[in-house]
Parts: C-alpha cells; structure tokens; sequence
C-alpha cells in the first residue's frame, strides 16, 4: 500500500477550507451500505459520475464533473486536494488524466482544424496566445509524422478574436501557421468575418473542452493517452511508440 506524503497529511488536517464534514456517526448498520449509497445519504445535494476505491484503505475517489475529490465513508468526510505518495506519484493527477483520456477517445474531431499528414494523430486543445502552445507549434511544425487536430479554447478576448481571424481565413491551415510562428504579430491587423459557419464552429469547440473538461491549454492525446501542459519527453515517447 502506497503512504501519504507529508503534504496530503497536511491537506487532510490543515485545510479545513476545503473539508466537510458531519459527526461520525457510522453505526454497524450503515457499514453494510454501498459507498455509493451512503454517500448519496450524507451528501444528498453532491452529484457525482463515480465514485471508486482509492489504494489508501477507507479513503474513496468521487469524479464530479472534471473534479476529483475524496470520501472518508466512515467518517462522513469530504476533501479536495492531491493525494501524493512518498515516492512522488500525483495519484490525483493520474486519475483525472486517465478518465479525461476515455473521454477524448470518443470525441468527435470533424470540426477540428488538421494540420500535416503524418501517421501519428495528434489532438491539442489551444491557445494561439498561449506561450506554451506556440513553443509546442515549434515542436511539432518540425515533423513530418503527425497529423495535427487543433480544437481551439479562448482563454482571452484577443484569443477570440485570433481564433475567428484563423477560421474565417481562405486558408486557415496557413493563417494558422502565420500567427501561431510569430509572422504577424502586431504587423496585421487581424478582423473576423460574420460566418454562421465559424461561430458555429468556435461553439463547437468550447462545447468539446466542456464536454471532456479541459481547463488550460496546451492539453494533448496521443495514441490514447492525455498529457497536459507541454511535456516534451512525454510526448517524444508517445510518438516513437
């Protein structure tokens, strides 16, 4: 069994922002109820997709909404925090990484933007003025063995107006490149067009972040695995897989 780390222990009792909790009131009776049935008892108001055992005895992962948070059934207890184990591994991170990867597998990708032609699929939720996505441009404008699905998420109003400018282009693939390089940045002005088309497309996107709960960008799947943020190691790995 893995051991919690000095800083969850430090979650556990020294956040009480974060806890809460009824007396411990657990009798015999209600320790032959499901998890799940005593959660909905003691948090009636808390809605939830699942609810699984964690490897720390009595401690359990509630998945709500794109948020992981734990449940002390004995104990009528709730807290939100990463669980860390001693030997570093972010149980926490994990898991949220693996349920948002089943969700991209069946994400619909027919309104991304594709880029390149190369046997390894790429999708990557972005940014246009996001450091981080264009260091991650760089990287894969380099190779010839991907094939790029960029879904866009605005996380600003110039964002928005970028992400327009890209899509109402007659060539949004170049446009895209010109803006995401750096070739015109504050040299053109960018304007966006009144297509329904790609207003129905920027709505699209935010609904597919929505849907698979991404909250920052860069985030990528590749060959069924999530990696958030620009991780080169991680991806070079996925890659040569």
């Amino acid at each position: 069994m893995k051991k919690l780390s000095i800083i969850t222990l430090l979650i556990l009792f020294l956040l009480p922002v974060h806890v809460f909790a009824k007396p411990a009131t657990v009798s015999a009776k209600k320790d032959s109820v499901s998890v799940e049935g005593q959660f909905k008892k003691s948090f009636p108001k808390s809605n939830f997709e699942s609810i699984s055992p964690t490897p720390l005895k009595g401690i359990y992962e509630v998945y709500a909404g794109n948020q992981v948070y734990y449940f002390i059934p004995k104990e009528e207890v709730i807290f939100a925090g990463p669980i860390v184990t001693k030997d570093g591994v972010n149980i926490t991170s994990d898991s949220m990484m693996k349920k948002t990867a089943k969700k991209m597998a069946g994400l619909s990708l027919d309104s991304a933007l594709k880029i390149g032609h190369g046997k390894n699929v790429v999708v990557e939720f972005m940014d246009p003025h996001c450091f981080h996505c264009r260091e991650a441009f760089k990287f894969f404008s380099k190779r010839q063995d991907v094939t790029m699905n960029i879904i866009f998420l605005p996380l600003s109003k110039e964002s928005a107006q970028t992400i327009k400018s890209i899509l109402c282009a007659k060539d949004p693939a170049k446009m895209f490149d010109d803006i995401m390089s750096g070739k015109i940045d504050d040299k053109t002005p960018l304007s966006a067009c009144t297509d329904k088309k790609v207003d129905e497309t920027v709505k699209t996107h935010m609904k597919l972040a929505s849907q698979v709960g991404v909250g920052g960008t860069p985030l990528f799947y590749i060959k069924g695995q999530v990696i958030n943020g620009f991780d080169v190691s991680a991806i070079e790995r996925l890659l040569k897989e």
